[in-house]
């Protein structure tokens, strides 16, 4: 790996979590001409063709499943302040100029240079070019500050964008984060949960709340949007709020009685995604997922064994097929299922 440069050596590893990477120069411009096309597969080539690449890059879109925020100041000042108001997220990199960039889940936005008025900051969203860690250019190496490849799969999705922000298509003619009638009540209660475990008090809970409720179509009565926050910060207060972590995961009595017995492996599958995802969020359960499972590791045939006893039981469903243009295969929770508010319930403590 030594003989090599960054990107060849580290194609492989985007590759193992779904992302097409392409050589880049070290003035940060990619390497090839045809860099929108690439793949998967056309990745694992590119390697051989650039071993001694010392820089490396990827396109924020729906198949990479990544969108940015590209801070364009060393002031960490304005880097904190985007991540308030746009959410934090478990990945976060070092420019070689000493500036920001900060990941998220793809969600449909568009790119957009200066979109936050006088704030030195770009959005990455479709067709955007990320310079990847551990890149490196004629001004240093990229790097990261907090997290890696192995919290991709744990990113949030951008919150606070307008609407004008997101590409609408067919298949999701409201922009990406925008919620209808039917799914506003269940949505905001849902995100309040996730969100008073960081909230110092109530205030600051329907401060999110609020800002939440602006992303509805129409948005909640300002008495609704009350009486949601307060149920779920008597959630919080009483200690019974499960969301966001806190070293415990619900499983139903039906988990129990039926997966524990029928497929170990895919109890202990289904409550290691839900130790990191909520409902209405889709995920990936990719095949580099099974070194990270519990005694050492399993072998993928394992892995994949247990995800197929979920899909048939209904647990997880697919969204989209695995595909050397499209990536790796996204899955969801099942539609019918709801937060739970109480009913039958187990908790299992402790760390994945």
């Amino acid at each position: 790996m030594n003989n090599v440069g960054a990107f060849a050596a580290w194609q492989p590893e985007y590759a193992a979590h779904g992302i097409a990477v392409f050589p880049v120069g070290q003035d940060k411009r990619p390497a090839i001409k045809s860099y929108a096309k690439v793949g998967i597969a056309g990745s694992r080539e590119l390697a051989h063709r650039f071993p001694d690449a010392v820089a490396l890059g990827f396109l924020t879109d729906k198949r990479n499943g990544i969108a940015a925020l590209d801070i364009d100041t060393t002031d960490e000042r304005v880097f904190i302040d985007a991540l308030r108001q746009h959410g934090d997220t478990p990945i976060k990199i070092r420019t070689a100029s000493g500036k920001y960039h900060a990941w998220y889940r793809h969600n449909g936005e568009r790119r957009r240079i200066r979109p936050f008025g006088d704030l030195p900051i770009d959005l990455l969203g479709d067709g955007g070019l990320i310079v990847a860690p551990p890149a490196q250019t004629k001004k240093g190496s990229y790097g990261f500050i907090e997290g890696g490849l192995d919290d991709l799969d744990r990113l949030p999705r951008m919150r606070g964008l307008s609407s004008d922000l997101y590409k609408a298509s067919a298949a999701n003619p409201l922009p990406g984060g925008v919620i209808c009638e039917g799914h506003r009540n269940d949505s905001l209660w849902a995100y309040c949960m996730r969100q008073a475990r960081h909230c110092d008090d109530f205030d600051a809970l329907m401060d999110v709340a609020k800002m939440r409720n602006e992303d509805f179509i129409p948005p909640l009565s300002a008495d609704e949007v009350v009486r949601i926050a307060k149920s779920a910060w008597g959630y919080e207060t009483r200690g019974e709020n499960w969301f966001g972590g806190g070293g415990v995961v619900p499983a139903t009595f039906a988990d129990v009685d039926e997966l524990m017995d029928e497929n170990p492996d895919a109890y202990l599958l289904l409550h290691k995604l839900k130790r990191y995802h909520f409902q209405g969020e889709t995920f990936f359960v990719a095949n580099a997922m099974a070194e990270k499972m519990p005694g050492g590791g399993w072998s993928r045939k394992r892995l994949a064994a247990a995800r197929e006893h979920l899909i048939a039981k209904g647990r997880i469903e697919l969204v989209r097929r695995h595909g050397i243009v499209r990536g790796a295969a996204e899955y969801q929770w099942p539609r019918s299922a709801k937060p739970r508010r109480g009913g039958c319930l187990v908790s299992i403590t402790g760390q994945f």
